[in-house]
């Protein structure tokens, strides 16, 4: 880990910015499941707010995209954290009035920040590493995941337990304040979109005829559609079974995520061993996550659900470095934005339909039949994805991404 920070500095700025938005996001989001649980006792309540931190990515996170291609990325990110800040407090209302629509209402507003947020660090980072130090990097993303649901979870769990939820939404706040100031050093660099390059754009139509007659897209295109299918449901699947099966309360919850944590933070030590076939190999950890499932379907003590669930995010995290790593290798930099963008509307878009139905099916089914018919359903994703990549020629994909910008380039000189 720190090999790879002190290798690339730019990067390092980065991490710890994130560290600190996501920690904070991690305290907010164990004291927004209690709350709600707490104002509401119910499944479907805590379906609509995991739906209400999605939605904004779906309606907003294309704009995010361009905006990644033709503005600085650093500075996006700095200024959502600052915007992102005074509505974070916003929970507190709710505590004092015991109304759980304020918590709603904050939930949406700061989740309007995160989606620009998301897709504009994943355009940059290709922009402020070396292309040999993405794999490592995206090592990094996993390891920045793990920290943050263990540290931010577990000790947000212990805040909520002995002190109480309104102290966790104060310090979000806070940590979106130091996540802005740790950017500076990093404002005055220039990633490939600020330099000068073509800026002229293909027509819509064109543009959506190339991204869909593209088979390496439509593959991620699909993946990015089914995926958060079964991901959404999932988190309604874990928050439950913490705090209904159990019954552990705020400090399940924190146990819980501290336990997803510890998988994705286990799963960036891996790094070293993949070489290639990254698409094949995220596949069939796709495969075990779905046996993970069906293993945590059968857990009898939570120390036993605990185990599973970090053994379930430890697949699950090999798998989104591979594909990561591909999608920032084959995706040429004027289009990265836009595409990265897109697919992230996608995946938003099915996990917060997810999130909904997950709600609404928790007040009929128990989390753990629920995690049951998850199980099969990543294995059936799994053999379906196989189909679809094993016939992949990412090469003759990535020539047709480079015509793409030739044909800009042609446009512009025309």
């Amino acid at each position: 880990m720190a090999s790879i920070l002190k290798k690339e500095k730019a990067y390092s700025y980065l991490f710890w910015s994130s560290l600190f938005i996501e920690i904070g996001h991690r305290f907010a989001q164990v004291a927004s499941f209690a709350l709600v649980f707490q104002l509401t006792g119910s499944g479907f309540a805590l379906g609509i707010l995991l739906s209400l931190q999605v939605l904004p990515t779906i309606l907003l996170a294309p704009i995010s995209g361009m905006l990644a291609d033709r503005f600085h990325k650093i500075k996006l990110m700095s200024w959502s954290a600052w915007a992102r800040a005074p509505f974070a407090l916003l929970p507190l209302v709710a505590i004092s009035a015991g109304d759980v629509r304020w918590l709603f209402v904050s939930t949406f507003l700061t989740a309007i920040g995160n989606a620009f947020y998301r897709p504009v660090r994943f355009a940059a980072i290709p922009d402020l590493v070396q292309r040999k130090s993405l794999l490592h990097v995206n090592g990094m993303e996993q390891h920045l995941i793990g920290y943050t649901l263990v540290l931010g979870s577990l000790i947000g769990g212990i805040l909520a337990f002995w002190i109480g939820t309104n102290v966790l939404f104060v310090l979000n706040a806070v940590c979106l304040l130091i996540a802005a100031a740790v950017l500076k050093p990093i404002l005055s660099i220039k990633t490939r979109e600020q330099q000068p390059i073509p800026t002229v754009r293909l027509p819509l139509l064109q543009t959506i005829k190339w991204f869909v007659g593209i088979r390496v897209l439509q593959v991620f295109f699909i993946m990015m559609l089914l995926m958060p299918l079964a991901n959404g449901i999932d988190n309604i699947v874990m928050n439950m079974i913490a705090l209904d099966e159990f019954e552990r309360g705020e400090l399940g919850v924190g146990f819980m995520y501290a336990a997803l944590g510890l998988g994705f933070v286990l799963s960036s030590k891996v790094t070293i061993y993949l070489k290639k076939n990254y698409l094949i190999i995220g596949v069939i950890m796709i495969a075990l996550e779905g046996v993970g499932h069906l293993l945590l379907s059968q857990s009898v003590f939570f120390l036993q659900a605990l185990i599973v669930a970090a053994s379930i995010t430890f697949v699950g995290g090999i798998s989104t470095i591979c594909f990561d790593t591909v999608l920032m290798k084959i995706l040429p930099p004027s289009k990265r934005g836009v595409i990265s963008g897109t697919l992230s509307m996608v995946q938003t878009s099915a996990m917060g339909l997810a999130m909904v139905a997950g709600g609404f099916l928790s007040e009929w089914f128990t989390a753990f039949q629920m995690a049951f018919v998850i199980g099969f359903v990543y294995i059936g994703f799994a053999l379906f994805f196989f189909q679809l990549v094993r016939r992949l020629q990412i090469k003759a994909s990535m020539r047709e991404l480079r015509e793409v910008e030739k044909q800009e380039r042609d446009i512009k000189e025309n």
